[in-house]
């Protein structure tokens, strides 16, 4: 069992009093100095484990919002499971060196899987089981699959795909991601992280909002104590005018495979029961995107869910209730099948 350090590295920075999550530090197995921050809501220690691994933008934040019902990690553990969320290597509290000092992009797929692996025995040795739960969320749909259809194929019995992507053609992050001198490949400028901003997270997330309805789906109070928290565990946000937390770029590699129809996944080799659940205006998700990979799963036992008005971000809109309770009925149900 890799290591695990109750003090941290860098100690978090409680945003209010909802931020009541417990922290621990696992040492990565791969890169050397890195301790891997994971996010605990546990209830006691024999109810089921389940882990979160989140994507592109915000790291665990995105699974334990502290505002009142915005906490996905709360309501897993409300539920009667032992909720963890991992800051995969440079996200969050996980802070990395490597990145620091490096100038191409950061924190591939290929290596987060190793990170998710790591936190994954460490479950698994304190809980004494073979196998977990496990909740990936858009690029962490990417890693999750990656790792459920590799090295945990046989450590993983229910899977859950938040806002999933898999490999169909998409123009607008093509547009974004591509080399603004030759659209045919990625944009080199690119370094090892990029910088986020509130505004920046606004205006991505209007865009799939109704524009005379914004405040009818989203609560501003989630989106802006959401930055906050992110902004509170990234120490180099501050000097930065406005505040911007970093993000790594690996992540936008991987995604302009995907967004150019090469997929990064052998979705047959995924045979445990895996729910897929999206919001039905997502633009990053598409639905004909999802349902191309429902339809090539290797599971037995698979359920695809749409929530209605809902975005991207449906999971920290006011419709998430829903997320949560779609996903704990499939874990609960999913643990009662036979693969």
């Amino acid at each position: 069992m890799n290591d695990v350090d109750l003090r941290p590295p860098v100690a978090p920075a409680p945003v209010n009093a909802h931020d009541t999550a417990r922290s621990l530090w696992i040492r990565s197995s791969t890169e050397p100095g890195l301790s891997l921050h994971v996010r605990s809501h546990e209830t006691d220690t024999d109810a089921p484990p389940v882990l979160f691994v989140h994507g592109a933008t915000c790291g665990s934040r995105l699974y334990d919002i502290p505002v009142p019902g915005a906490s996905w990690l709360k309501a897993c553990r409300d539920a009667g499971f032992n909720a963890y969320a991992l800051d995969v290597r440079g996200y969050g509290l996980s802070h990395s060196t490597v990145m620091d000092n490096q100038t191409t992009p950061y924190g591939r797929a290929a290596d987060v899987i190793h990170d998710i692996d790591d936190v994954v025995e460490w479950i698994r040795s304190r809980h004494g089981i073979d196998r977990i739960a496990l909740v990936g969320g858009s690029w962490g749909s990417v890693t999750s699959s990656l790792y459920v259809s590799g090295p945990g194929r046989d450590k993983i019995d229910r899977l859950v795909l938040y806002a999933p992507i898999y490999a169909e053609r998409n123009a607008d992050w093509i547009e974004l991601l591509a080399d603004p001198n030759d659209r045919q490949r990625f944009n080199p400028e690119f370094g090892a992280a990029r910088l986020v901003t509130l505004e920046q997270t606004r205006q991505r997330w209007d865009t799939e909002l109704p524009a005379d309805a914004i405040d009818t789906w989203r609560d501003d109070t989630v989106l802006r104590t959401l930055m906050q928290t992110c902004f509170a565990d990234d120490p180099d946000s501050r000097p930065h005018g406005p505040p911007a937390y970093r993000a790594p770029n690996g992540t936008l590699v991987d995604l302009w495979s995907c967004f150019r129809g090469t997929p990064l996944v052998a979705p047959e080799r995924i045979t445990c029961p895996t729910l897929l659940i999206r919001g039905s205006a997502d633009t990053t998700s598409t639905r004909s995107d999802a349902l191309a990979l429902f339809d090539l799963l290797g599971s037995h036992v698979k359920r695809y869910v749409e929530i209605a008005h809902g975005s991207h971000f449906a999971s920290a809109e006011r419709n998430g209730w829903q997320i949560f309770d779609e996903t704990n009925a499939f874990l609960t149900s999913a643990s009662k099948s036979v693969r």
